[in-house]
């Protein structure tokens, strides 16, 4: 794999997908335990969090690397 031939889209991508399966697992471990939430609520409260942090830093990810 040629790392110096990924796209400014593949980047965004990557990092996008990086930091909202973090951001997903940090808001579901402290729904469910620091909140004492169901677990299966937080779960779903943690994924759902995760795809709208993923489509927000994607466009804001997409946006600097083509700069």
């Amino acid at each position: 794999m040629d790392l110096d031939s990924w796209t400014p889209d593949d980047n965004a991508r990557r990092l996008a997908t990086l930091i909202a399966t973090g951001v997903g697992v940090f808001a579901f471990v402290a729904l469910w335990l620091g909140a004492a939430l169901n677990v299966v609520l937080a779960l779903l409260a943690g994924a759902g969090l995760g795809v709208v942090v993923w489509f927000l830093v994607r466009r804001l990810l997409l946006s600097w690397f083509r700069r």
